[in-house]
């Protein structure tokens, strides 16, 4: 009885194995089927991306050509770009009848995600493949589908996303070919990789790899007829790939190599190039630094997959160095190909400087990161098994797993703003500042959504940046109340912050993920806004019209110290065009570095940017900017236009305060009891830190010409360039008139003075108005110091006796004689100095080996109770031997000698 007991035991766990390893062996499906209705059930929660219609009017474009109803695809913008995804799409809505953009974008999304699963399921049967694990495949899926970012793209990014489903799938096609070595299955693999090139040309990649792989089965070979098998199955994987290739890209159909060199080029050349922002400041998309594309996949990953990929690719250096056959083994030699693709496109990106929004155009990047993280956590549990604790590497898995599908709850239906740990997440609105957040605008229909919910009935106007194509995908009844407003319609504006540049109308809702605002909605009419959102820009309208305008033309313009104000009153927005306002500043240093060649800065603006609407008033208000401005020029011009619909200059006298002024009359009345240094047209005085002009009584016309200012120093190596310092100035740059009287100063340079130009002229004249050379007395050198230096030498033994005694510190070297006559100090001195390391001088000097800092006497030197002492400074970098002496310049060393550094 009891051996029965124990045989029905056995029956049953095995049989209970027998159903668990047959859950198992499907489990990435349940997954993936769990994934499925989650997908349906979240599908109408994404917005549309402004990339979508553009995509599918590609597609079509391509079709018409195919079935020759158009050419228009020979001289369309984007036909480099190839539809082998597009096109699909395309045919599946009209299947099924499709007309309504709401079933169409919906249809859009719900193929694309689907394509993203089946992408998984490629990981998880990679995995599967390469590790021979069930719970690895299991993980893999997790590592593929759990990234927030790209599980969100997955539903409105038809582009970047199908291309890496597609390329994870190429990758599984690849190691089952490669498995099969047969001609059939090369083929096909072949075949998978033409369509990936047509997607996106980066899936050359693969096609190298693949030509790698085969090349290395030729080293590897057994015999002679393995060989020939290998460039057999070769030949047939290259001619699959260009068939398919050839016969999915229809542009290529009547030039393939010269149109096939064309697309190439066009498309690593970023045609399209916009500046974006990138830690905290904007770069442009073709010129990006080095650090951007690994900066933007490092803070976006899933922290655990990042940690794992690490892991993967030291597991992978371990057994290409130490395991037996190393690059023999087919599974290190698939890892290396991984490895390839994740690092050969980010040095590509680094060398060539171009990427775009984020790391979008290689999102592909994910597919073989999977592969490498998937081999790290395989490394990590086959460590952990020697001490029983396996589990432990799949619970890092797991756990990871939990944290993302909590975050990707959390930022629903924005997944695709996630950010890890490694930025600064919880300031508020500081992560907006730093990078691109929305650049897609898919955040608008949520925009969209709240204006519909706050006005259920009444029609709504709206200005938005982007082109406003998530309209198409709200429901019908929903789509008829709005309308997109053009300038000076529209009664709501949606934007986003970092471009609106803190726009002056009120905004009434704003989407935010951590803490930033991602869209912004505000009220440009105020009608349609609460009462008491409305009152402050009442008062302020009612403060102005109490003013004089400046200006008064289609618009009365305002000016005060911090705005320049716009009204129109009755308001008539289908007369405007955009509003022109160019800033001159008094000193053009003011300026952004991009403006200073202009000399003014541009900051026209549209209405929706700067202005609101209400009880017929059109109020627009845009900030002076913090600098001095010389002056104004407003007006409005129609885009195209070759001028202006009217213009007009408001000068912008310089704004003294009362205190001010007194410390101008101040200042003007010391000079005034002094003796000036010179006396013309206007009298000039050297201080000890300024160099002023002053003239009384003095009129406008007087400051008109420029002021000539030429610094000469004493140690002419001060100044690289030229013999003198060009210090001219305007006068409304550095000067001020008040009572009758102008005054103006620059700052005397820090350097010695050995004498002053000064003057002024008009600019284009071919000579001066008037001009002066003024020299300047020496500075008093510190005598005293002088004296207690040479003291302290006089009890030291020179390093060297000869013309003059050289003394040797380690910062510094002496020459000092006496008695010493002023014919001693005649020639100049001779200081070389030889590095042990020549990389340690200026790039300048590098080539000739060592550093001159010969100087003359009158530059670093002072005689004194009939002693002569000159003291030049060393640098800091390690000194083999120094090489000083005298010489008159054209001639022979007076005296040449080489010494050691001091110890």
């Amino acid at each position: 009885m009891a051996q029965s007991g124990d045989t029905a035991n056995r029956t049953w766990r095995s049989a209970l194995r027998t159903v668990a390893d047959a859950l198992a062996a499907r489990s990435a499906w349940w997954i993936c089927a769990l994934f499925v209705l989650a997908g349906a059930a979240v599908l109408d929660d994404y917005g549309v991306s402004i990339d979508e219609k553009m995509q599918r009017d590609t597609a079509q474009i391509v079709l018409d050509y195919v079935w020759g109803r158009s050419d228009k695809l020979l001289r369309y913008e984007d036909r480099m770009y190839g539809v082998a995804v597009e096109a699909p799409l395309l045919w599946a809505e009209r299947l099924l009848g499709l007309q309504d953009s709401r079933a169409i974008y919906l249809l859009r999304h719900w193929l694309t995600h689907l394509l993203f699963l089946a992408g998984g399921l490629g990981a998880a049967g990679l995995a599967f493949r390469l590790y021979g694990r069930r719970r690895l495949a299991l993980c893999a899926l997790g590592l593929f589908l759990l990234h927030p970012r790209l599980y969100a793209h997955s539903f409105f990014n038809s582009k970047d996303v199908p291309f890496l489903s597609l390329f994870m799938l190429t990758l599984l096609l690849m190691h089952w070919a490669f498995r099969r070595g047969t001609g059939p299955a090369f083929a096909l693999c072949g075949a998978a990789i033409g369509a990936l090139i047509n997607v996106r040309p980066m899936g050359l990649l693969l096609f190298a790899g693949a030509l790698a792989l085969r090349a290395c089965d030729i080293v590897y070979a057994a015999d002679g007829r393995a060989r020939r098998q290998v460039l057999r199955t070769g030949g047939l994987f290259v001619a699959a790939c260009a068939l398919m290739l050839y016969a999915l890209w229809p542009y290529l159909w009547e030039d393939p190599v010269r149109r096939l060199a064309e697309s190439l080029a066009y498309l690593a050349d970023n045609p399209n190039p916009h500046f974006q922002l990138f830690r905290g400041r904007y770069v442009n998309s073709v010129a990006v630094p080095p650090e951007y594309v690994p900066v933007w996949f490092a803070i976006t990953a899933p922290p655990h997959a990042l940690l794992l990929g690490l892991v993967g690719l030291t597991a992978l250096a371990w057994r290409v160095r130490c395991e037996p056959g190393g690059l023999r083994s087919p599974r290190v030699r698939f890892e290396g190909l991984a490895l390839a693709c994740c690092v050969l496109p980010v040095l590509a990106v680094i060398l060539l400087g171009s990427a775009y929004n984020g790391w979008r155009h290689l999102y592909f990047l994910h597919a073989p990161f999977c592969v490498l993280a998937t081999g790290g956590l395989h490394a990590l549990a086959t460590a952990a098994r020697r001490y029983g604790r396996a589990g432990w590497a799949y619970g890092l898995a797991g756990g990871g797993a939990a944290a993302l599908l909590g975050a990707m709850a959390f930022l629903h239906p924005h997944q695709h703003l996630y950010f890890n740990g490694l930025v600064d997440r919880a300031a508020p609105e500081r992560l907006g500042t730093r990078y691109e957040l929305d650049y897609w605008d898919v955040t608008h229909r949520q925009a969209l959504e709240f204006l519909l919910a706050q006005y259920p009935t009444a029609p709504l106007s709206i200005h938005t940046r982007g082109p406003g194509w998530n309209w198409g995908i709200l429901p019908a009844a929903d789509r008829q109340r709005v309308v997109f407003g053009g300038t000076g319609h529209a009664d709501f504006l949606i934007i986003h912050p970092h471009e609106w540049g803190g726009g002056y109308a009120p905004v009434i809702h704003a989407q935010k993920a951590y803490g930033n605002t991602v869209t912004a909605v505000a009220a440009i009419n105020l009608a349609r806004a609460e009462d008491a959102v409305a009152a402050p820009y009442r008062a302020a309208y009612r403060a102005l019209a109490a003013r004089t305008p400046v200006v008064r033309d289609r618009f009365d313009v305002y000016l005060d110290e911090r705005a320049v104000s716009w009204v129109q009153t009755p308001c008539r927005p289908e007369a405007w065009g955009k509003f022109l306002l160019h800033v001159t500043p008094a000193d053009p240093q003011d300026l952004p570095p991009d403006r200073r060649r202009f000399g003014f800065d541009n900051l026209d603006f549209q209405f929706e940017d700067r202005g609101v609407r209400f009880d017929d008033v059109c109020l627009a208000v845009a900030p002076r900017p913090a600098y001095p401005v010389r002056h104004l020029t407003v007006g409005q011009w129609l885009p195209g236009a070759s001028r202006a619909l009217w213009s007009a200059e408001i000068s912008v006298p310089p704004a003294l305060e009362p205190d001010a002024v007194n410390a101008y009359r101040a200042a003007h009345r010391a000079l005034a009891a002094r003796a000036p240094t010179h006396r013309a047209a206007f009298d000039v005085y050297l201080t000890a830190s300024t160099i002023t002009f002053a003239k009384a009584p003095c009129t406008a016309a007087d400051t008109v010409p420029l002021f000539i200012v030429h610094a000469a120093p004493v140690d002419p190596r001060v100044l690289s360039e030229r013999p003198f310092g060009n210090l001219d100035f305007p006068f409304y740059t550095r000067g001020v008139r008040f009572d009758d009287a102008c005054l103006a100063s620059v700052p005397r340079p820090a350097w010695p003075l050995r004498s002053l130009t000064v003057g002024q002229w008009r600019s284009g004249a071919t000579r001066t108005l008037w001009q002066a050379e003024i020299p300047v007395p020496p500075a008093p050198r510190g005598v005293n110091v002088y004296r207690a230096v040479y003291r302290a030498l006089a009890s030291a033994t020179p390093a060297h006796r000869a013309a003059f005694d050289v003394y040797l510190a380690a910062d510094a070297v002496a020459f000092a004689k006496t008695p010493c006559t002023a014919a001693d100090t005649q020639p100049r001195f001779i200081l070389h100095v030889i590095p042990v390391q020549a990389r340690d001088l200026p790039p300048d000097r590098q080539r000739v080996g060592f550093d001159n800092r010969d100087f003359a006497f009158a530059w670093q030197g002072a005689r004194f109770d009939g002693a002569c002492l000159a003291r030049a400074s060393l640098p800091d970098y390690p000194i083999d031997r120094l090489r000083v002496g005298q010489f008159r310049p054209g001639e022979a060393p007076l005296w040449l000698i080489e010494l050691p550094p001091a110890s």
